[in-house]
C-alpha cells in the first residue's frame, strides 16, 4: 500500500490517503504483550505512520480497547481521526476524542477542508467529513444518528467548499442511504463491510475496498470550476506480492513481526509448531464465514462442544470470531490458529429457554454478510418448514436447552443480539431471565480449555477431533 501511494503522490501531489475504520483491532499482534503491555494497535499507527496516511474515521472496532489504551494510539498518530457522530463522555460533559500535544489538546474533528492547488496556481476548496455506527458501545463514547449527523455536516460545509466527499463506516445499506439524502456528494468511500462493491446512486459514487488491504480503491476527481461540476472515476488496485515494497514502511513491518513472534512464545504459543495437515483446503474467508454454514465454523464449534463438561444440545459461534480472512492449506500451526482466532476468550454453557435460542438463531439469520451470522453444531434449518432444528427435532419454544457458546455473545455487543446479554446473579440465578444457568470455567484454570477457544481448537485437531 505504501508503494502505491508513493507512486500516485509522484504522479499528482494532490493525492490523499484515508482509511475508513476498523484499523486497531482486532489482529494477532494487538492481543500480544510487548514493553509490558499489550500491543493493542500500537503496531498499526506505527505502519500507518510510516506509510504516511492523511485521514480515518473511527470503527466500530475502534472502541474495543479500554479508552487509556484508546487514548495512547490517538497520541502516538501522525494522521487526523475524524468522528461527526462519536464523542467522549468526559467528567465535566461531553467532547470531541482529542490527542495530547505539547502545546495541548488536539481535538478529532467531524470534518476537515483542505486546499487543492494545481500547478497554474488554480485551487479549490475540498471538504472531508466522517461518521460511523453507533454499535461500538463502551461507556466513554456518546452517539448521535449517523445519517442525521452527515446531513448536518454537510449544510454546514456547503459554503465553505466546492467538492464535499464522505469517509463512513457504515452498513451499506446506510451508506446508499446517505447518497440519497446528499445527491451533492459525488463521492462515499465506506468501511465497515468486508468486500469490495461500488454502487452509484443519482451521480453519487459509494465504493468499498476489501477488508485486510486485499485491495484499495483509487478515485480520481476532476473538478470544473466554471461550471462547478465534479467527475469521479474509480479504480479497484488489488495490493499483493507483484509491487514492490516501500522500504521505510517495510522495515517497520518487519520489527513488528519479530515483536509478534517473541510475544506468542512468552503467552505459550510456539507460532511454527505443527497443530494438523489440512486434509483439503480451510475457507476462512470473510466472504465465506460471513455468509455460509463453513466447514471451519464446524470444525470451531465442535471443539467446543468437545471442550464442554456438561453434553450440551447444541453449540454456536459468531462468525466475526474468525479473522484470518485467508485458505489455509496443508500444515497448520498454532500461529494459524492465532490468526484465525485473534480474540480469543472463553466460551461458557447455558441452560436457555427455548424461546431465546430460537430468536438467536434467527437473529444469527439475519445477520448474514455480518460478523454475527451464526456458525451451528447439532442445529438445521428447515425452510420449507420455516423452523429450527436442533439434533433433528423441531425446536420447542418451552424446552430448556443446553448451549454452547462464545463469552462475547453473553456481552450483548454482537450486532442485532443486545437482548443475549447475561451475566452470573448473585442468587445463583443469571441476570436474563431466559438463561437459567451459566457455567463457566475457574479464570486462573489453564487446564481448562473453555478459558482459550484457541487452546480448545489446537487439542481437538491435535487429538483427531476428540
Amino acid at each position: 500500500m505504501a508503494a502505491l501511494r508513493k507512486s500516485l503522490v509522484a504522479k499528482n501531489p494532490n493525492t490523499f490517503t484515508v482509511l475508513a475504520g476498523d484499523f486497531i483491532s482486532p489482529s494477532v499482534i494487538g492481543t500480544l504483550k510487548y514493553e509490558g503491555k499489550r500491543i493493542r494497535g500500537r503496531q498499526m499507527i506505527e505502519c500507518l505512520n510510516a506509510l504516511g496516511l492523511n485521514w480515518v474515521v473511527f470503527g466500530n472496532h475502534e472502541f474495543d480497547y479500554d479508552l487509556e489504551d484508546l487514548q495512547a494510539r490517538l497520541d502516538e498518530s501522525n494522521f487526523i481521526w475524524m468522528a461527526a457522530n462519536a464523542r467522549l463522555n468526559a467528567t465535566a460533559g461531553e467532547k470531541p476524542f482529542f490527542k495530547n500535544r505539547p502545546g495541548g489538546q488536539e481535538s478529532c474533528p467531524g470534518q476537515v477542508t483542505a486546499v487543492v492547488r494545481d500547478a497554474d496556481g488554480t485551487s479549490i476548496n475540498l471538504g472531508l467529513f466522517g461518521v460511523l455506527v453507533t454499535s461500538g458501545q463502551k461507556p466513554f463514547v456518546s452517539y448521535s444518528e449517523p445519517l442525521a449527523t452527515a446531513v448536518s455536516i454537510r449544510e454546514g460545509l456547503r459554503a465553505k467548499t466546492d467538492i464535499c466527499v464522505a469517509l463512513t463506516h457504515l452498513d451499506i445499506e446506510d451508506d446508499l442511504k446517505l447518497a440519497a439524502m446528499l445527491p451533492d456528494v459525488p463521492l462515499i468511500m465506506g468501511g465497515h463491510d468486508h468486500d469490495n462493491m461500488i454502487h452509484r446512486v443519482g451521480k453519487t459514487v459509494v465504493a468499498k475496498a476489501d477488508a485486510n488491504a486485499r485491495t484499495v480503491y483509487v478515485h480520481y476527481l476532476r473538478y470544473d470550476k466554471k461550471k462547478g461540476t465534479v467527475s469521479v472515476k474509480s479504480e479497484l488496485r488489488r495490493i499483493d506480492g507483484s509491487i514492490p515494497d516501500e522500504p521505510a514502511t517495510a522495515a517497520v513491518v518487519a520489527k513488528w513481526e519479530q515483536i509478534k513472534a517473541a510475544a506468542l512464545s512468552s503467552d505459550g504459543f510456539d507460532a511454527g509448531k505443527v497443530v494438523a495437515e489440512l486434509p483439503e483446503p480451510l475457507d476462512c474467508r470473510e466472504a465465506t464465514v460471513r455468509h455460509l454454514q463453513a466447514p471451519v465454523g464446524q470444525l470451531i464449534v465442535g471443539a467446543m462442544v468437545a471442550a464442554s463438561k456438561n453434553q450440551p444440545d447444541c453449540a454456536i459461534l459468531n462468525g466475526g470470531s474468525i479473522r484470518v480472512d485467508d485458505i489455509l492449506t496443508g500444515t497448520i500451526t498454532e500461529l494459524d490458529i492465532v490468526r484465525m482466532l485473534p480474540f480469543g476468550g472463553g466460551f461458557s454453557e447455558l441452560e436457555m429457554r427455548g424461546s431465546l435460542l430460537q430468536r438467536t438463531l434467527d437473529a444469527g439469520m439475519f445477520n448474514k454478510g455480518k460478523g454475527g451470522y451464526l456458525h451451528w453444531y447439532r442445529i438445521s434449518r428447515d425452510e420449507a418448514g420455516n423452523r429450527w432444528l436442533v439434533n433433528g427435532m423441531p425446536l420447542d419454544a418451552k424446552k430448556i436447552y443446553r448451549v454452547t457458546l462464545p463469552d462475547f455473545l453473553l456481552t450483548g455487543n454482537e450486532t442485532n443480539m443486545d437482548f443475549l446479554k447475561a451475566a452470573p446473579a448473585s442468587d445463583g440465578k443469571t441476570t436474563n431471565p431466559d438463561i437459567l444457568r451459566i457455567s463457566k470455567p475457574a479464570p486462573a484454570d489453564k487446564s481448562d480449555l473453555r478459558n482459550d477457544l484457541r487452546l480448545a481448537l489446537i487439542h481437538y485437531l491435535r487429538t483427531g477431533r476428540k
